[in-house]
């Protein structure tokens, strides 16, 4: 088999990545989300009712104590709710940065603090009446149980699965680096291998088998530069038979990365593939939802809406709404909305991608850029079903020719409705060049792959996030 060069990891095998309605998502995220879920729960119905014992005791009978159950039940759940969401917001639930926050526990302090104030702000305002004591007995109940989550990441996870790449070429190394870049510490590589040769005996074939196991491999992923020969095909069937989860560079960045890395991808992988086809129900589910979702959003940011209008026009010369091209599905073109956030002659030089902290942007601009809110005027294209609210962001037709020339399968984004928000928005940061589009087509066509209503409620989800957090902003 030749020489491995080893990785610093742990033991363990890890855990699988679980598959709804297309979409992967890691069961270690969900152990870490449930466990959880379950710590708060219990230990805030416990303390507040503890709390409430003991107050109500101290000024006599406790015997109507049993009818506020129910509301402390309600208490418990509020609580489950806030500091779930509280630690969502700062990236609780990604293992990576939870593993480092760990040890200090700062994050996780603060989303403590922003939890208690939410729910102790709701409980004043909230006609619901509560045993004295119940409440601060809920909030200490709430952090004893995030806490001891916390401590115990490791034991509720488990260790990162472990990943036997087969290759050494270039294909093979820029899988390790991604793995150890992206993979959120759900993932650690413990070896490369060298694939067996054509004129490998059986005794050699044989090894990749052992070497697996004795790595304590999951996966085994063959990364090789060239087209698998027969040896290496027989050599991992073996390690399939063996029980190893065995893939491809490509199919294991889409099915554990959420990417589909377009260097390494064939055209025949997508031409086999059942789920690149999208059905009119598909489609007929999606744009109910986006009319739906339009027009309740419409209703709700018509203030929002008029305020930016006026204060845009107070700003600077020049007019409220930015009309520009797009190309969207099947390559149509169209006209995007937007509110004006920079200068009306910030293109008299012609085209230019947009950067973060543009120089062009008015002093509103900035603003509404940051936050998001030039983004509104384009449910107007969602409901002239121009656009959707989850899709590939639509790129203007002269950027659409250059990418169209030099990144591969760029011309996929556009079997799919373009969207406000998207998978590429919330797994990539913002970019402004053709080695950033490359990289964010790779999260565009695991949606075209994987689209569904489900992907699209978790991508609009994350989006909150974002916007919140004031990410992905230029």
């Amino acid at each position: 088999m030749g020489t491995v060069k080893g990785f610093d990891v742990g033991g363990g095998s890890g855990a699988a990545m679980i598959r709804v309605f297309h979409h992967y998502f890691s069961s270690r995220k969900l152990a870490l989300f449930l466990a959880e879920t379950v710590a708060i729960g219990l230990a805030c119905l416990a303390s507040a009712v503890f709390f409430a014992f003991v107050v109500a005791r101290s000024h006599g009978p406790t015997a109507g104590l049993n009818l506020a159950i129910p509301k402390l039940a309600v208490l418990s759940l509020g609580f489950v709710c806030t500091f779930q969401f509280a630690l969502y917001l700062l990236d609780l639930y990604d293992l990576r940065v939870a593993g480092e926050d760990r040890g200090r526990g700062l994050r996780a302090l603060k989303a403590v603090g922003v939890a208690v104030v939410a729910i102790g702000a709701a409980t004043a305002l909230s006609p619901l009446q509560l045993p004295g004591g119940s409440l601060l007995g809920g909030a200490m109940g709430a952090v004893a149980g995030t806490f001891l989550v916390r401590a115990g990441i490791p034991s509720v996870v488990g260790e990162p699965a472990r990943v036997l790449i087969v290759g050494r070429g270039a294909e093979a190394r820029w899988l390790a680096q991604t793995i150890e870049a992206q993979g959120e510490n759900a993932l650690t590589v413990c070896a490369l291998a060298d694939p067996p040769s054509a004129r490998a005996s059986a005794a050699v074939r044989d090894d990749l088998d052992r070497l697996a196991k004795e790595h304590g491999a999951k996966f085994v992923v063959s990364a090789v530069d060239e087209a698998p020969g027969a040896s290496c095909a027989e050599s991992l069937l073996q390690c399939r038979l063996a029980g190893f989860q065995v893939l491809d560079a490509v199919g294991f960045c889409e099915r554990v990365l959420r990417r589909i890395p377009v260097a390494y991808l064939r055209a025949l992988d997508l031409a086999l593939s059942d789920e690149i086809s999208v059905s009119r129900f598909r489609r007929l589910v999606k744009r109910c939802f986006d009319l739906a979702m339009a027009a309740v959003f419409m209703i709700g940011a018509a203030p929002l809406m008029l305020i930016t209008a006026i204060v845009i026009k107070l700003d600077s010369p020049g007019p409220v709404l930015y009309r520009q091209e797009r190309v969207g599905r099947d390559g149509k073109r169209f006209v995007l909305w937007k509110f004006r956030s920079m200068a009306a002659d910030a293109e008299k030089d012609g085209p230019a991608w947009a950067k973060i902290e543009d120089d062009r942007a008015t002093r509103v601009g900035r603003f509404i850029r940051k936050t998001r809110i030039d983004e509104i005027p384009q449910v107007i294209n969602v409901l002239l079903g121009e656009m959707s609210f989850v899709g590939p962001r639509p790129e203007r037709p002269v950027f659409v020719k250059q990418l169209r020339a030099v990144v591969p399968f760029y011309g996929l984004r556009e079997t799919a409705q373009p969207g406000i928000t998207g998978w590429a928005q919330i797994r990539y940061p913002y970019g402004a060049s053709i080695e950033d589009a490359r990289n964010k087509l790779e999260f565009d066509l695991y949606y075209v792959k994987h689209g569904s209503l489900f992907l699209d409620i978790a991508i609009m989800f994350h989006t909150i996030r974002h916007v919140l957090r004031l990410r992905g902003a230029r």
